[in-house]
């Protein structure tokens, strides 16, 4: 299975070792669930929001407060309750679930950043 196919499946710990080295792309949704952030963690949480919430593209902008502007993904992870991970870096305020599936993700030896 070549990257491109493994981006747009279930993510799994085994597959992803496999097929990336020092890489991650995810969101972690509310309940846990590891998505991959395609086609970028932005565009992934703005499809997030957008069923969410019901809305269309265009409403979720118009709600993002000025004082977020040059925050947009810190917002997008706030409304949904999302948390975005790179390898090392990770945006949005985890609940206990997400926690214990990032750090799942440490012990996996796939995020490497702070909890």
């Amino acid at each position: 299975m070549n990257a491109q196919q493994v981006l747009r499946r279930p993510f799994s710990a085994k597959t992803h070792k496999q097929t990336f080295i020092n890489y991650l792309e995810v969101i972690i949704l509310e309940d846990g669930t590891i998505e991959y952030s395609v086609p970028s963690h932005v565009e992934k949480l703005m499809t997030i929001a957008c069923e969410k919430f019901d809305k269309t593209r265009e409403e979720i902008d118009e709600e993002c407060p000025p004082s977020y502007y040059f925050r947009y993904m810190d917002w997008l992870c706030d409304i949904t309750n999302s948390v975005a991970l790179w390898v090392d870096m990770m945006k949005g305020t985890p609940n206990d679930i997400q926690k214990e599936r990032i750090q799942w993700l440490k012990e996996e030896e796939i995020y490497q950043g702070d909890l």
